[in-house]
């Protein structure tokens, strides 16, 4: 769609005339602009109940054999009153939005386990039993016959044995002096312990910012 340019074409008159709304109506007669010639030329437009209107021929836009007006008349259907015109007002609208692109810049992991040996030297707690013969050779009676006991941490065994007398006694023989030692020992052991290691490598170096 084309706009007339202020030379005039020499079949505008009689052309049928298109408003924004659809209505109909022709161009009856040209005249040049007022006093001033840098207006332009300008167009007299017959609508359909008569009614002349005077419009630029600046804003005729060709369309379709014809021409197209960028405003609408507005018939009041009273005589009495004037016919209204209406003219789009439009307004630019500016939106901003944002999207995610690839910029080819990051970073590479890179994960390895790396493994030590470590000593660990623990001290352990272990019994030890140290076993002792003490000779007694003392005759008891069985009503006095010693019983088993400890003496501190040592445990005390009695081993009684009958003998051939004139008359039976018993003889303690001997006793069993049995001794617990505690001691701490060191034993060393060799353990394989891992820990992980982060290597980090740039893939965009030399790459424009």
């Amino acid at each position: 769609m084309a706009h007339i340019s202020n030379s005039t074409p020499d079949d505008l008159v009689g052309a049928q005339v298109t408003d924004a709304g659809g209505n109909a109506a022709s161009i009856v007669s040209l005249q040049q602009g007022g006093g001033d010639s840098s207006s332009g030329p300008q167009a007299w437009i017959r609508l359909l109940d008569g009614t002349q209107v005077l419009v630029p021929v600046s804003l005729l836009a060709q369309d379709d054999g014809g021409y197209r007006l960028p405003f609408t008349f507005r018939f009041t259907g009273d005589a009495r009153q004037p016919m209204q015109m209406s003219f789009p007002v439009m307004e630019e609208d500016v939106r901003v939005g944002k999207r995610v692109i690839d910029t080819g810049r990051g970073v590479r992991i890179h994960k390895t386990v790396a493994e030590r040996e470590q000593v660990l030297d623990e001290a352990l707690m272990q019994d030890r039993l140290e076993v002792e013969h003490v000779q007694v050779g003392t005759v008891v009676s069985e009503a006095d016959a010693p019983q088993m006991r400890y003496e501190g941490d040592t445990l005390v065994v009695p081993v009684l044995e009958e003998v051939l007398v004139v008359q039976k006694q018993l003889l303690l023989k001997e006793e069993v002096r049995i001794t617990r030692h505690r001691e701490q020992v060191s034993r060393p052991e060799k353990v394989v312990l891992r820990s992980e290691q982060v290597q980090v490598e740039r893939f965009d170096e030399g790459r424009p910012q």
